[in-house]
């Protein structure tokens, strides 16, 4: 272990692994939102794809975050409470974005809609909805809390099992004191309108945090992902056969795989972080090949960049194109066909308003 750990940090450049991962996750979150943002069927190939994507998904972002706070030189307890606020308000102002784009082609199509309840459904659940720039709020204010009070690495972990031990016993608990009810409620996933409770992905934050220190020290990568791996290939196998067993193949399977990715338990979370270690192990190690693959891996890297942006984005387009569709879910062809539509779209509004900044910044 000496071979692979110093005692100091050491290993404290950027970590390009887990810029690929993010990128790579960014596809698929392109792919699975064409249906979920548009109320369509899913086919047996989305199922299996969004199935193996709930053991990674948002568990990458969450996790890399927390990491990320121990690279990054602006990780003081009020520049990341100030990043959770903005966050919060960033998830507010994304939702009146979305508003906007699912009410742009009501405008047109109202006169052609055969139940205009399913718009006005659409409005309450998005002027109100949480998603994942919320719950990095939350997530954002408690590691500023944590900062604050100087939790050691090891605390950290702690921690982190304490939440993913704690959360399924929290989770959904009626809070009946008015305003602050209503602000646990959000957080603890109460309400219909909250897709990913803040209280889950406490513990991959503070897990990936406990994860960063760890990191940092290691001094051989290919060493330390030769020995991580192969534990990490056991647990994820072990999860799934665990599962599998446990509800077969069919929709209970499928079911279960949807609700243990927004409300995880502690099994789940061990089981998500061994696969987005695994996954980051063999790009690490495949790093060669993705900087030979030219415009795919800059691209891949330029999704992790703006990974923000095209998220928040991506999901305003997929409603517009809805929208314009009177509300009506798609074939899956036609899901695939308005996926390659999206990325394209959605890469020109991002790749402006980066240009646009950059200009006026320089």
């Amino acid at each position: 272990m000496n071979r692979i750990l110093d005692k100091e940090p050491v290993n404290t450049s950027r970590q390009g692994e887990f810029d690929y991962l993010k990128g790579f996750f960014m596809v698929f979150i392109f792919l699975v939102h064409a249906y979920q943002a548009t109320s369509s069927n899913e086919d047996i190939v989305i199922r299996v794809i969004y199935g193996f994507a709930t053991l990674s998904g948002a568990a990458i972002f969450i996790f890399v975050m927390g990491m990320g706070t121990v690279y990054s030189r602006r990780s003081e307890p009020k520049i990341l409470a100030k990043s959770g606020i903005v966050m919060i308000a960033y998830q507010y102002l994304s939702n009146i974005a979305y508003v906007a784009a699912l009410s742009l082609p009501y405008l047109f199509v109202r006169n052609r809609l055969d139940d205009k309840q399913v718009y006005y459904e659409l409005l309450s659940e998005y002027l109100q909805f949480i998603n994942i720039f919320f719950i990095t709020g939350i997530i954002y204010l408690a590691l500023a809390l944590a900062k604050k009070v100087k939790l050691p690495a090891v605390g950290y972990a702690v921690a982190g099992l304490l939440f993913a031990a704690a959360a399924p016993f929290i989770a959904g608990r009626p809070v009946d004191i008015p305003v602050l009810g209503y602000i646990v409620r959000i957080i603890i996933g109460e309400d219909y309108f909250v897709t990913f409770p803040a209280i889950y992905f406490l513990s991959y934050a503070f897990l990936g945090v406990a994860f960063g220190h760890l990191l940092q020290r290691v001094k051989d990568k290919k060493a330390f992902y030769s020995l991580v791996m192969p534990v990490c290939a056991v647990i994820a196998l072990v999860w799934w056969i665990f599962t599998v067993k446990k509800y077969g193949f069919g929709e209970e399977f499928y079911i279960y795989l949807c609700m243990s990715y927004s409300h995880p338990d502690l099994f789940h979370v061990i089981a998500s972080i061994a696969h987005v270690l695994l996954f980051a192990g063999v790009l690490y190690l495949g790093d060669g090949a993705m900087k030979k693959s030219g415009a795919i891996g800059r691209q891949v890297l330029y999704y992790n960049r703006h990974i923000s942006k095209y998220y928040a984005i991506h999901i305003g387009v997929f409603f517009v194109i809805y929208g314009f569709h009177k509300y009506e879910g798609f074939s899956s062809l036609q899901c695939w066909l308005i996926t390659a539509l999206c990325m394209i779209v959605t890469d020109v509004i991002v790749r402006l308003y980066a240009g646009l900044t950059e200009k006026k910044e320089g």
